[in-house]
């Protein structure tokens, strides 16, 4: 097994005197997320007029009907597996394992400040309801086929339906930036975000979307990673060395479907080695 950098060892004072230098970084970083915080609130907010379409666990529904009463809709964009065009029967891993994170817990909360929270994928409905019963997610769960939401909410590409643009970038954007592997494979292909929707009365606003790592402000298991020693675990992190490449990236055969959990470890405690992921995988572009 590769041996990775550890941290220094240090004395108690010297530690606490690093960790108090850090900690005044710290809130330095909280005091501008929260200036970052309002100004998102302050963001203006664009009328939904297009009549778009859901199919659910009780039929045909609009984008008002997903409020479930409620002032405000959390959406987040769920990812599918197609083949040649055709869904296959289950979501993407990575989305999945962001979902059973939060997909428990976390609904009464947003409901006692008047908010719902839903997955939207592509996918037809018949596809996603047995997967959503065999994952035991409580989350309201709607498919969109059949409509311009995907495509309006650039989280499906096809240049045939719409213009490609994705984290707000055009292709030649992402050129420029050095992101353009989020625009690698064969369109039509989804990738994945996060929208939030308020309501005023009978009439529906976006407020914001946000893709690509921006979906990370969400928190999860992420965030609880960050604040250790060894961090996400990923080649990017630095100190270099820390890792030697231990995190499940996007893709990686060890994140599973949570009923698919096992201890995937041999009897020496060993890791099994990393495989690259299929080629049609589909967070394959979404590692950096």
């Amino acid at each position: 097994m590769t041996r990775i950098e550890l941290p220094r060892v240090v004395s108690r004072a010297e530690w606490l005197e690093e960790r108090k230098a850090l900690l005044t970084r710290e809130k330095e970083l909280t005091r501008a997320r929260d200036q970052l915080n309002a100004d998102r609130r302050r963001l203006p907010m664009v009328e939904v007029t297009e009549p778009y379409e859901f199919s659910g666990q009780h039929g045909r529904l609009r984008l008002l009907d997903l409020f479930e009463g409620r002032q405000q809709l959390i959406v987040y964009h769920f990812m599918w597996l197609f083949e040649d065009g055709k869904p296959k029967d289950r979501g993407c891993p990575s989305c999945s394992g962001f979902a059973d994170q939060i997909s428990k817990g976390h609904l009464r909360h947003w409901h006692h400040v008047d908010t719902t929270f839903a997955f939207i994928s592509r996918a037809p409905w018949e596809k996603i309801a047995p997967f959503k019963a065999r994952m035991g997610w409580p989350v309201p769960w709607y498919s969109s086929e059949g409509s311009r939401f995907n495509y309006d909410y650039h989280v499906t590409l096809d240049e045939s339906v719409a213009p490609v643009e994705y984290n707000y970038r055009t292709p030649a954007e992402h050129e420029q930036a050095r992101s353009a592997y989020y625009l690698n494979g064969k369109q039509p292909f989804d990738l994945h975000g996060l929208s939030c929707f308020l309501r005023d009365g009978e009439r529906v606003y976006h407020t914001y979307s946000t893709y690509g790592r921006g979906t990370e402000s969400t928190g999860g298991s992420y965030y609880f990673l960050d604040l250790t020693a060894l961090g996400r675990q990923e080649d990017w992190e630095e100190p270099k060395g820390r890792s030697a490449g231990q995190g499940a990236k996007a893709g990686d055969e060890r994140i599973r479907y949570p009923d698919e959990e096992e201890d995937l470890s041999d009897s020496s405690g060993a890791r099994p080695a990393l495989t690259a992921p299929e080629a049609d995988d589909c967070c394959s572009r979404l590692r950096r």
